[in-house]
């Protein structure tokens, strides 16, 4: 027993041993293969130069092919009819000639030189010339071509094959394939050398383009590819790049300038607070009108920054896409009595008016929707006058849900509209500052709408009031 398992153990570290070997061995062709791969990696102009020349050889060979191919055909065709020739004026010698013939076909063998055998009808063989051809020790390497012909002497028929080498034939034919081969070679090795250049000279805005990038850092986002005067596939990319470069270098300004404003915003109200805490720390704990008015103050400001940093926080979700939209069926008609009812609640002193022409259900997020009016209303109340009024409006046209929200406030000057949508965009920086306003409610009203597939428009003029226009999608 002790035996039977020492045997087994030692199997056991045999087959570890074996499979610890089978596994460094696959790691080290792994490698090898890596390695090896790594050391023929070609260029694109090698890779281009080579694949050209091989298809050039290859119409290369199709071409001698059919060259030699033709050329033998007709030697061959050529010869046999000549060889025939030569058999038909033996065959009307040996008509008239009356007496023996062997020493006649003799004599027309050396003279044609070619062998002939005569056969009788039985395929007897009758008379030969084989081995009185005159030739040559490479005659032996030549093609034979023969010829059988039927001829009547006297009551009886005989077959008379004439056989005859194509030395010349085939010495033209060497002769033609050497001469092709040497030609295909020369115009392999010219196309090679010269493709090789014209790859290189045609791909030469490629290496010009990866030294350009290759020194591009965030330092230097205003650098673009040299475009030149080609109008190639290159061309193309490198418009195509400099597009790619022009977006990257606009969505890096647009971030500093998000953290700029972020900062910028942040500031005001961080200063208030240390200003009315130093304030508080000197005198303001004895004095109560000074307490009150702090602390009102570092309330106020608390509250704008906290709703500043909420906002900044949606637009950071917005961003990288970690903003999530529950949708749900529900009413248009009392979302919006929901919204107009709380904003009564907070503000007396605007005239609220609102018609809904057809209630219906939308698909969507009702928390962001909500959101979105309130933006929207809230942006009209800080902007219009004491008494002003404020309407909201609700159809259905074609296939959108329509909501208009308008005002009669002092309006948007009309070289700011195109940016009202933009982070931290103040077309009037006293009138903002003065409403509490950062510049981030539209960017985030804009999102809201363009998640739900929807539009936004502004019609305004300085003075005239303001009018938005949502338009979501709908499906009855």
């Amino acid at each position: 027993m002790n035996k039977l398992q020492q045997a087994l153990t030692i199997i056991k570290k045999v087959f570890v041993l074996l499979f610890q070997m089978i596994k460094l061995l696959l790691r080290g062709v792994s490698y090898g293969f890596k390695r090896v791969k790594k050391l023929f990696r070609f260029s694109i102009t090698f890779k281009i130069t080579v694949v050209y020349a091989f298809i050039f050889s290859l119409l290369l060979f199709f071409i001698s092919a059919s060259v030699l191919g033709i050329s033998s055909y007709f030697l061959k065709q050529q010869a046999n009819k000549n060889l025939k020739g030569s058999l038909g004026n033996i065959f009307e010698i040996l008509e008239i000639q009356n007496g023996s013939y062997e020493n006649y076909l003799q004599e027309a063998a050396v003279r044609e030189n070619m062998d002939i055998t005569v056969l009788n009808s039985e395929g007897k063989q009758l008379f030969s010339t084989d081995g009185t051809m005159i030739v040559e020790d490479t005659v032996f390497f030549a093609r034979p071509l023969i010829v059988k012909e039927t001829i009547m002497m006297g009551n009886e028929e005989y077959t008379i094959r004439g056989t005859k080498y194509l030395k010349s034939e085939d010495l033209y034919m060497k002769v033609l394939f050497i001469a092709l081969f040497m030609m295909q070679g020369i115009a392999i090795l010219i196309t090679l050398v010269f493709g090789s250049k014209a790859s290189r000279r045609m791909l030469k805005p490629i290496e010009k383009m990866t030294k350009t990038v290759k020194h591009i850092s965030i330092h230097e986002l205003d650098t673009r590819l040299d475009v030149g005067d080609s109008q190639d596939e290159l061309k193309d990319l490198a418009e195509t790049f400099n597009e790619m470069l022009d977006r990257i270098e606009a969505s890096y300004q647009q971030q500093n300038q998000f953290v700029s404003d972020a900062s910028h915003e942040l500031r005001t109200p961080i200063s208030v607070l240390q200003g009315y805490a130093n304030l508080l720390d000197r005198w303001g704990k004895e004095d109560k009108e000074v307490l009150q008015e702090a602390i009102e103050a570092i309330k106020s400001e608390s509250e704008n920054m906290k709703d500043l940093i909420e906002k900044l926080l949606f637009l950071a979700r917005t961003d990288k896409n970690l903003q999530k939209l529950e949708k749900a069926e529900f009413q248009i008609k009392e979302l919006i009595l929901e919204v107009v009812k709380d904003a009564k609640l907070i503000d007396t002193k605007h005239e609220f008016h609102w018609d809904i022409k057809e209630d219906c259900i939308f698909h969507g997020d009702r928390k962001s929707i909500k959101q979105l009016l309130r933006i929207l209303i809230d942006n009209s109340m800080k902007f219009t006058p004491e008494g002003g009024k404020i309407s909201i409006y609700q159809r259905v046209w074609k296939n959108f849900i329509v909501i208009e929200v308008e005002d009669t406030g002092i309006g948007i000057a009309k070289e700011d509209i195109p940016h009202i949508f933009e982070r931290f965009y103040c077309g009037d920086k006293s009138r903002t500052k003065s409403s509490g306003g950062q510049g981030l409610g539209l960017s985030i009203a804009k999102w809201i709408v363009d998640s739900h597939d929807g539009k936004i428009e502004v019609k305004s003029n300085s003075g005239l009031g303001t009018k938005f226009v949502i338009m979501l999608p709908y499906a009855e």
